[in-house]
């Protein structure tokens, strides 16, 4: 029998939830509805199953997008392996079946994985309210390394793109996997659904996971790549209004230490102009913010940033430099609707802005450093404002700004006293 998605879009996962045991969900989702009732003939309690997996992601869950997608296709993932390879539900599984589990993911077959990332499980029959499964979708997706897409694209067309990269499961991977399933079984204890969580048994002794950390430094920009992102952006921005935009978000992410989802609108929370404003002690200009967990925290902003990234950036919206107390405008509005961008459309944003930079190194034939950051993500930018600001904040104040919980975080990140006192006197034995 072929693999079918059993969870939609985020959004719809409460009203799939809601219609689950009633007659419409066989006329809004048929071809689900027929492929649960397959595993039921079988003598597995599917429809159950699927009810507490959408229990778990709608109401066990925050709504935030990363966390939903993360949790949703691992879980996801391994209900339709309990169906179709071991032939039993969830609720009956035991430690031997999660080992099996991970040998699968581990090296799944070939045709269970797609060659590119599939946007949407369902889709709607044309002209009605009816989903039906997207027969492109798999469980397993193999993408080829952002990196190469965009040597392919900007750097050595061509030269990417004859690189075949068989499909494998990195360690962090590995390691989220084993997280996720263990949210995921520790939700179905407290629901009082399963009476052992067997994930801590399973990866003691997995033979796939490499045991021990080592420290691994940051992504940064060196300071002669961060002088090409302003200059490029800026250049940009004084060529064509629409790089405002990008101007802005990307020193934001930087100067201001912030991730990206802190710039995005989110369910709960919108970032606005008003969240600028001046700290009562009269010292600074501050913004306030809404980051990880939901975990309020206060920004120190820079003067600079006031005058050539925050004026700037209003003045090209036709907004007066500075905003007012009551100002509720979203601080990154569509320019098609209005609304607040989410973090998909952030997203795009920076990597139009990665894309520009790279191709202004190229223009100066700095190839090395255009393939240096090929592969960066939106974090290099908060990573390299931490860095870089190592010199002028202690310890303390940088964990306040990034919205540590703890100093050590911070130091284990940034400082690593005890990695770098071991490299050093490491690199003065003798022969």
């Amino acid at each position: 029998m072929k693999y079918h998605p059993i969870t939609d879009t985020i959004d719809l996962q409460a009203s799939l939830r809601d219609i689950l045991d009633t007659q419409e969900f066989k006329s809004v989702y048929p071809t689900l509805s027929e492929y649960l009732d397959s595993f039921e003939q079988q003598g597995i309690p599917a429809k159950n199953d699927l009810k507490q997996l959408l229990n778990f992601l709608v109401t066990g869950l925050s709504n935030a997008k990363g966390t939903q997608s993360r949790f949703r296709n691992e879980a996801e993932r391994f209900t339709l392996f309990c169906w179709h390879e071991r032939g039993k539900s969830v609720l009956d599984i035991k430690l031997e079946d999660i080992k099996l589990y991970i040998d699968w993911i581990w090296s799944p077959p070939k045709n269970l994985i797609s060659d590119t990332t599939i946007s949407s499980r369902f889709k709607y029959r044309s002209n009605s309210d009816i989903r039906v499964v997207n027969p492109e979708w798999r469980p397993f997706v193999h993408r080829a390394p952002k990196a190469n897409r965009k040597i392919e694209s900007f750097i050595a067309p061509g030269k990417a793109s004859s690189i075949k990269h068989a499909y494998k499961l990195s360690q962090t991977s590995l390691r989220n996997s084993y997280a996720s399933l263990n949210v995921f079984f520790k939700w179905l204890i407290d629901a009082e659904l399963v009476m052992r969580n067997y994930l801590a048994d399973a990866k003691k002794n997995c033979k796939y996971l490499i045991k021990g950390k080592i420290y691994q430094p940051p992504h940064t920009f060196d300071d002669e790549v961060w002088d090409t992102f302003i200059q490029s952006l800026t250049d940009a921005a004084n060529e064509n209004p629409k790089f405002e935009i990008h101007r802005f978000v990307v020193l934001s992410l930087k100067v201001l230490f912030l991730r990206i989802s802190e710039l995005s609108s989110r369910d709960y929370y919108t970032p606005l102009f008003n969240h600028f404003r001046p700290d009562p002690s009269n010292e600074g200009w501050v913004l306030h913010v809404v980051g990880k967990g939901k975990k309020e925290r206060v920004v120190t902003v820079p003067d600079s940033y006031i005058e050539n990234v925050l004026g700037r950036y209003r003045e090209s919206m036709d907004l007066a430099p500075l905003p007012r107390i009551d100002e509720d405008t979203p601080i990154l509005p569509s320019t098609k609707t209005g609304k607040p961008l989410k973090q998909d459309s952030v997203n795009n944003i920076v990597e139009e802005a990665f894309d520009l930079v790279i191709s202004t190194l190229m223009k100066s034939g700095k190839k090395q450093q255009a393939l240096d950051i090929a592969g960066a993500s939106s974090h290099w930018l908060r990573h390299t404002g931490a860095t870089q600001a190592l010199d002028e904040l202690n310890e303390t104040m940088l964990a306040e700004e990034l919205g540590h919980a703890s100093v050590k975080t911070t130091v284990e990140i940034y400082v690593a006293p005890a990695h770098r006192d071991r490299i050093r006197k490491g690199s003065q034995r003798k022969l």
